[in-house]
């Protein structure tokens, strides 16, 4: 009887203090484990889920939020300075031009041309006829700032100009025509004819130019329909004249080759032109065209 009240002293609470010990030794997660009960599968991150740690409550309130997984922002594809190219052909005041084009940054294209075209024009000036046949020759250099990073652009550059205008000129036989302020009636049997020539004091001259359209669009298309409006700094041009040939005043006949006066009235008509087109030192440019990016 002895032995078993000891027992029930000293032993039990002993073995219930080891009992303790023993449950506080065991890792936590196991005592959640057993907590929980069932286990719980939630479904994978791979299928589409993140599993937002985040609880709704105090911590270890044991709420799982789950939220869609981030969507992926669909980037335009890269433009490679110097490496993506574009080519276009335009139809401008300069003639017919193929360009080619090159991205420098996002906002920045470097851009280089060349122009070419012939055409006859025909014209009449106080009585003169003039045959006049353009050649048109040029090449650029630009630089397009696109401040919006979209369609419209201001372009600066340097354009190498090497236009000439060449024309015979001719009067009717009987006819009558005007030289400075002196009025003629051109000879029969010598007709007046000769020749002019327009040509442009400036071969390098700084341009402007404004328009819309990206030959290499930074949103991945391949075509463009780029058109600008601007200036050339060419300098007014310069018209020189050369008649020869019999005409008629009331001071008699003259030879415009070997007659003084005659040869005044010549230089009268051209500075006046000259003086006309004083009024026109840039060259005005138009231009529409399409664009391909490799």
């Amino acid at each position: 009887m002895f032995q078993l009240k000891y027992f029930s002293v000293f032993i039990l609470p002993l073995a219930v203090l080891s009992s303790i010990a023993a449950a506080q030794d065991q890792p936590t997660e196991n005592l959640a484990d057993l907590a929980a009960g069932p286990e719980l599968r939630l479904p994978s991150p791979a299928a589409g889920f993140a599993l937002d740690a985040a609880t709704s409550g105090t911590p270890g309130s044991g709420y799982v939020r789950i939220a869609p997984a981030p969507q992926t922002v669909k980037e335009s594809p890269s433009i490679r300075p110097f490496r993506s190219v574009a080519a276009g052909f335009t139809a401008n005041s300069l003639g017919a031009s193929v360009e080619l084009a090159t991205p420098v940054s996002r906002s920045f294209n470097l851009r280089s041309g060349v122009n070419v075209f012939t055409f006859d024009y025909p014209f009449t000036i106080d009585g003169v006829n003039y045959d006049a046949r353009l050649h048109l020759k040029s090449s650029g250099t630009m630089v397009d700032w696109f401040p919006l990073h979209r369609g419209f652009h201001i372009s600066t550059g340097i354009l190498y100009v090497k236009n000439i205008v060449t024309a015979g000129a001719s009067v009717g036989a009987g006819q009558t025509f005007v030289l400075g302020s002196q009025s003629y009636i051109n000879g029969v049997d010598d007709p007046v004819g000769g020749s002019a020539m327009v040509v442009f004091p400036r071969e390098v001259a700084p341009m402007l130019l404004l328009g819309f359209g990206n030959m290499i669009p930074r949103s991945g298309r391949h075509l463009s329909f780029p058109m600008e409006l601007g200036a050339a700094y060419t300098g007014a041009p310069v018209v020189s004249v050369t008649l020869k040939g019999t005409a008629c005043s009331q001071q008699g006949c003259q030879s415009f080759a070997q007659n003084q006066q005659a040869q005044a009235s010549v230089q009268l008509e051209v500075y006046k032109l000259n003086e006309d087109l004083k009024r026109l030192p840039v060259y005005p440019i138009v231009s529409m065209g399409v664009a391909y990016r490799f």
